[in-house]
């Protein structure tokens, strides 16, 4: 936008830029690091700060933070003070307000005020390219893939280096669905998972420490099997040192009774009986065809066939089969990014193979990507459903249209 003007410091010395440097998105400190300039007849090599207004520098204290003691330019939109640290120092500054078209001005002031808006740009989207919608949809996908595999780095480290046991983690997580995934998680923290390995042979104490770690076999409770239940718990939790949760934790109210909280761990449970290793099989898997059995072939207790809670029965007798939608959604938010960052630990390339598997997958179905489907951006497959919901919580929420490729070529439609 700013290649047609020749720049120039407060001072009047001319500016030309050789690197902007890279951009710092994550960390404290200047906004561009290792950038190289020309100023004058010199060049300098260093960081870059940009702000709104000059005073800004003083705001945030940034004469008081060793962080930005190689700061070479400090680019602002209003140069309204003279900053004593980068006047001794001879820092210039370029302020960008001349430079600046009246037009592009308004479309931002237009873009960042349309709170009412599902997204700021709703009305002004369709002036933009096809292509360079799809080509930035592509780019935020993968956005996303990164920013989860870092998070699943850190949870890694955090869980001892173990991938089994981070997957079980990740799994209660996304098997409490919405409602009851901190509660599952909280749930998944309070025991050992090396206890589950230990008895994960014997499916009578695997059923009984899920449901009784929850606290559902404390309340009172008749019949054969619950009552086996709760025996061979307390059986877990003399040996194992074990301390039951409250079961006011998890909420039923307004959930399907095949949601229930009861039905999610049962269902969680039979997994582990059924797969010892369950990480170490589903590493090796590249397919959905391949993955969906894992969660569909599975036989569960008769009891669970006409009970959704322990002490109550139902009418009538139904199979609490797991559902393509769950399955799909642990494929998509914990098994790949899992695979992208255990490929990374052993320095394989499997990006294209990932984007594959998450193109085979149907799209979402929320509230977010039916009104991007109003707008008419339907989502035909989980790649694009992922980047509309990447676009809509990382760049539309927080709007950083500045920082979107769909919002930059609004302001520069002038």
């Amino acid at each position: 936008m700013l290649n047609n003007f020749p720049l120039h410091t407060t001072d009047g010395e001319i500016i030309e830029v050789f690197d902007r440097g890279l951009w710092n998105d994550r960390d404290s400190g200047p906004d561009f690091n290792f950038s190289k300039i020309k100023i004058g007849s010199e060049i300098w090599i260093g960081n870059i700060e940009i702000h709104v207004r000059s005073s800004d520098w003083n705001h945030h204290k940034h004469s008081a933070d060793k962080a930005y003691s190689n700061v070479i330019l400090h680019v602002v939109f209003e140069h309204d003070l003279e900053v004593g640290f980068l006047r001794d120092r001879k820092i210039p500054t370029l302020e960008l307000r001349d430079f600046i078209p009246k037009e592009v001005l308004f479309n931002y002031k237009q873009l960042i005020t349309n709170a009412e808006n599902f997204i700021a740009c709703e009305k002004n989207i369709f002036t933009v390219n096809k292509e360079l919608t799809d080509l930035w949809l592509e780019r935020i996908v993968i956005e996303r893939l990164e920013r989860r595999s870092r998070e699943i780095e850190n949870e890694f480290l955090q869980n001892g280096k173990n991938w089994e046991q981070l997957l079980f983690k990740k799994l209660a997580y996304t098997f409490g669905l919405k409602i009851n995934a901190e509660a599952f998680s909280i749930w998944a923290d309070s025991f050992d998972f090396k206890t589950l390995q230990k008895i994960q042979k014997d499916k009578d104490l695997v059923y009984a420490l899920f449901l009784g770690q929850a606290g559902f076999l404390t309340e009172s409770i008749t019949g054969d099997y619950t009552q086996k239940l709760k025996t061979d718990y307390e059986f877990l939790q003399n040996k194992y040192g074990l301390s039951p949760l409250n079961p006011a934790l998890f909420k039923f109210f307004r959930l399907r009774p095949a949601s229930f909280p009861t039905i999610r761990l049962m269902q969680l449970a039979t997994i582990y009986v059924h797969y010892q290793n369950l990480f170490t099989f589903l590493i090796g898997t590249k397919s959905a065809e391949k993955i969906y059995p894992v969660f569909l072939d599975l036989t569960y207790p008769p009891f669970w066939e006409d009970h959704y809670v322990l002490n109550k029965t139902s009418k009538r007798k139904t199979t609490k089969n797991i559902t393509k939608d769950v399955i799909e959604r642990i494929i998509i938010n914990v098994l790949i990014p899992m695979k992208f960052v255990y490929a990374k630990s052993i320095g394989k390339e499997v990006s294209d193979e990932l984007l594959d598997l998450l193109g085979s997958l149907p799209a979402e179905e929320n509230s977010v990507l039916e009104n991007f489907s109003r707008m008419g951006f339907e989502a035909e497959n989980a790649i694009q459903s992922q980047a509309y919901l990447e676009l809509k919580k990382y760049y539309c929420d927080e709007k950083k249209c500045l920082n979107c490729a769909i919002g930059l070529q609004i302001l520069k439609n002038v």
